[in-house]
């Protein structure tokens, strides 16, 4: 067992095989190197052995906290990284979740918590303090996620943090996510969607974990990281990039404008750029439906707004936000946002990632115009628009219900057993479906996409801005090294465990986190300190992609679409990647990474970086 660390507490592990928990303290190592979050999930991910798959009882799903994930310190917190062997691409795979959960499970005093092994019926886990029970869920299975949390509350009782899956995570569909903190009435609910780790809970029988506690978080220098959180929400206020007002009024909901007029909005499966009814499903159609905002723990800037969706007769309330709006709205044509709203409740119900669910959808009303799929074969006839059979395929997914089964592997899987060319319009990397931006004019956040660790993603390098601010055609190395610098940055916060909107959205001067950090665990860390930790990790998961899948440049090409169909129309009509130009960026990514010509992080970079164990396992 290793000594305390300053700024940490411990490590939980539940081994539900066995019926048993374990507690350890954290090492200086994994701590200082890797920092927390999704560094400690990288790190603990790396060693688990290749043989290993998404649904074995040896994959562990790993619930991680970061040293910023605090209360009483805004803007800092609270964050939490979900991570495992992912169902979706059979590599590494995180989702970042905020809400109170990782707080309170802190003030527990865990950093982490690791659960292994796979339960013979039914559990749910209750974390009190000291207290660690696992608990019978057999009444909860095949209830939907709300329902599960409303229940788990009402049993545990005092002020408990809920993750749950719905029936789609207990059926063990690929996309399947992790609900968090359904309570409307007191926090805000959100979802660890991608890679499909709600399927990994459900492979382990569990149904939902139940966190509570009242232990002082460890800070070194309290007065210090007062002081820096004042500080940063003078900044925020006074030299921020956007009106506080402006960010209250919409959050991410101001991004459907911005990426239709711009045109990066996906549109009836990314086929086109902007969508002519985008007033219907944008911030100002929010408005007339808004019931409140919503802010995590320690948030002074809270950025989800409550709509008001219709189920069966009753009134539920649910948070929309600009991913959802993108691949649930345009993306599948629906042009009404009470229609977008329910879409977003029953995949949030049921338990699935909403992007997948909306480009899973969106492939499979094309293959049926392109006469790929028949309507016999599916039983009735989507389209584009039609909110009905947008509501019978989510359901017929969740439930793994006819061709839904198929569906419910992703589109990768799927256009590979429907075939006839549909694979051009399978809008995937790597198994991970391709979220909220159409990127043929945008060759920089087609790196991003390309080169995201976790497959498709834009959460890791958001790099369209710095493609609409410059040359849309240009495949420069200044886009090159743009992304790599969001790819340490916008990582950063997930070791840390702390919001990246204060930064993104309102230009929070990072140098605040790295300050912060220093405050946290009274060792001094710069910026520049944060990033190489960033590089570590971002590193380490290419070695377990390296060592899982094995590794070349075709793994990061994107789909056939975006280098043949070119734009329809808007000012950037006849836009489309080209491949020998994107290839030779591809190549000049792995260059200044310090990577091999086929993308696999050089033994030289891994020693660099003091990644001994990949290099061994990688070279020999």
């Amino acid at each position: 067992m290793y000594h305390m660390v300053l700024g940490y507490t411990r490590v939980l592990t539940v081994n539900l095989s066995e019926g048993r928990s374990s507690v350890a303290n954290v090492d200086e190592k994994l701590a200082y190197d890797f920092i927390g979050g999704r560094g400690w999930a990288a790190k603990m991910l790396f060693e688990v052995p290749r043989k290993v798959g998404p649904f074995d009882p040896e994959n562990p799903l790993i619930v991680a906290a970061g040293p910023l994930t605090l209360e009483g310190y805004p803007p800092f917190g609270s964050r939490t990284t979900f991570a495992a062997i992912s169902p979706a691409t059979g590599s590494y795979g995180d989702s970042n979740v905020g809400g109170f959960l990782g707080v309170r499970m802190r003030k527990a005093g865990y950093d982490a918590l690791v659960i292994s092994g796979t339960a013979k019926d039914p559990k749910y886990i209750v974390v009190n303090n000291d207290d660690v029970e696992i608990c019978d869920a057999g009444e909860l299975w095949g209830k939907g996620s709300r329902l599960a949390d409303e229940i788990i509350r009402s049993e545990c009782g005092g002020d408990f943090s809920v993750a749950s899956i719905g029936p789609a995570g207990e059926k063990l569909v690929k996309f399947a996510c992790i609900n968090v903190d359904w309570d409307r009435k007191r926090t805000r609910h959100g979802q660890a969607g991608r890679t499909g780790l709600g399927a990994v809970m459900g492979s382990k029988k569990l149904k939902a974990i139940a966190v509570s506690g009242d232990k002082d978080i460890p800070i070194a220098d309290p007065d210090r990281l007062k002081e820096i959180s004042k500080r940063a929400g003078r900044f925020i206020v006074e030299e921020g990039s956007m009106p506080m007002s402006a960010w209250l009024k919409t959050g991410t909901m101001m991004v459907v404008d911005w990426a239709n007029t711009n045109e990066a909005l996906p549109t009836l499966n990314f086929q086109k750029s902007s969508f002519e009814a985008v007033r219907t499903i944008n911030a100002d159609a929010m408005q007339s439906n808004l019931i409140a905002l919503k802010a995590c723990s320690n948030c002074s800037t809270p950025c989800e707004h409550l709509a008001v969706s219709h189920e069966e007769g009753e009134e539920t309330h649910i948070g929309v936000e600009y991913e959802s709006a993108a691949l649930l709205g345009s993306n599948l044509g629906l042009d009404d946002f009470e229609e977008l709203v329910r879409a977003n409740y029953l995949c949030d119900d049921l338990g699935l990632d909403s992007i997948t669910s909306g480009v899973a959808i969106s492939f499979v009303m094309e293959a049926v115009e392109k006469g790929m799929i028949s309507t016999e074969r599916l039983g009735f006839r989507p389209a584009f628009g039609d909110a009905s059979s947008v509501y019978r395929l989510i359901r017929m997914i969740a439930d793994r219900k006819g061709m839904g089964d198929i569906v419910a592997e992703g589109v990768r899987t799927l256009a590979a057993k429907v075939g006839r060319g549909s694979e051009k319009f399978a809008m995937q990397v790597k198994g991970l479906e391709i979220s909220g931006y159409d990127h043929r004019a945008a060759p920089a956040m087609a790196l991003s996409y390309a080169t995201c660790d976790i497959g498709a993603h834009h959460s890791k390098s958001w790099a369209i801005t710095y493609d609409v601010r410059t040359d849309r055609s240009s495949y420069g190395d200044d886009k090159i090294d743009h992304v790599i610098y969001l790819q340490h940055l916008r990582p950063m916060f997930d070791m840390l465990g702390t919001c990246r909107f204060q930064h993104v959205e309102l230009g929070l001067d990072p140098e605040f986190y790295a300050q912060a950090y220093s405050a946290v665990v009274g060792k001094d860390f710069s910026l520049k300190d944060l990033f190489k930790c960033a590089e570590r990790v971002w590193n380490l998961t290419r070695s377990i992609w390296a060592v899982r899948k094995g590794v070349k440049l075709e793994d990061d090409m994107l789909p056939e679409r975006d280098f043949t169909d070119a734009v329809p129309e808007g000012s950037t009509k006849g836009a489309k990647l080209d491949k020998d130009k994107f290839r030779g960026m591809l190549r000049r990514y792995y260059e200044k990474r310090g990577w091999t010509p086929d993308g696999k992080p050089s033994k030289e970079k891994l020693v660099e970086l003091g990644l001994s164990d990949a290099a061994k396992a990688l070279y020999g």
